[in-house]
């Protein structure tokens, strides 16, 4: 949890595959549903927790209250989508690299552009959006997970979207240190997901019409959220 947000169905045959996928979209919008597709999409990503005894008694930044267990989804779920594009990182470690080199704005909110400037642009920040889950969809077929801001409890939480399949997205949940579906923790991702953060690996150029939000994202860049 954080503070304030601030500044697998296979067919045999590719056709039928085809068909069942136009199908489930078309029934979707027909009723005003999410687009999810009735196939399994899903990376392995292996669940990390915010209150591992490694990191979790660490002070979140420069906060004299808050803790990485107690309010460090955020960079938790950050680190799992950097260690999904090969950089060896934990919460700790990420987290004293931010507090060094201006990662934070006011003691514990995570910058998310500082992404950019640890990686050497390895795996840039590129947007933050709204719930949009035709978006959500299509960074998860392109490989890229997505973090998503939910309530927990009454206060804001990030998790790590992971893939989806039949039953909806799938996420990490820093909290629990699990892998689950978002609408069994967090209910229907229309309603549940207030917004998202995405990421762009340096290999992996953006489609032309894919990323509206790339000028949003300059300036959602110096923007803080945790």
């Amino acid at each position: 949890m954080s503070g304030l947000n601030f500044l697998s169905v296979r067919l045999p045959n590719p056709t039928a595959s085809l068909r069942v996928l136009v199908l489930a979209i078309a029934l979707a919008a027909g009723l005003g549903a999410p687009v999810v597709a009735a196939a399994d999409n899903s990376m392995t990503i292996p669940a990390m927790s915010q209150q591992d005894g490694a990191w979790a008694g660490e002070p979140l930044g420069s906060s004299a209250t808050d803790t990485i267990g107690s309010a460090g989804c955020a960079i938790t779920a950050v680190t799992m989508v950097l260690r999904h594009y090969g950089i060896d990182v934990d919460p700790g470690s990420f987290n004293t690299w931010l507090a060094a080199n201006g990662g934070y704005a006011y003691d514990d909110q995570l910058i998310w552009g500082a992404v950019t400037t640890y990686t050497s642009g390895r795996v840039a920040f590129s947007g933050w959006f709204g719930p949009d889950l035709g978006l959500i969809q299509g960074e998860l077929d392109a490989g890229r997970p997505v973090v998503a801001e939910v309530q927990l409890n009454g206060n804001q939480h990030f998790v790590l979207l992971t893939g989806y399949g039949v039953d909806g997205f799938v996420i990490n949940d820093p909290w629990f240190a699990d892998s689950i579906r978002l609408i069994d923790r967090y209910g229907d991702p229309s309603t549940g997901i207030v917004s998202i953060r995405t990421f762009m690996p340096a290999d992996a150029a953006p489609r032309r019409g894919e990323r509206d939000g790339w000028l949003a994202s300059a300036v959602a860049a110096v923007q803080r959220g945790q």
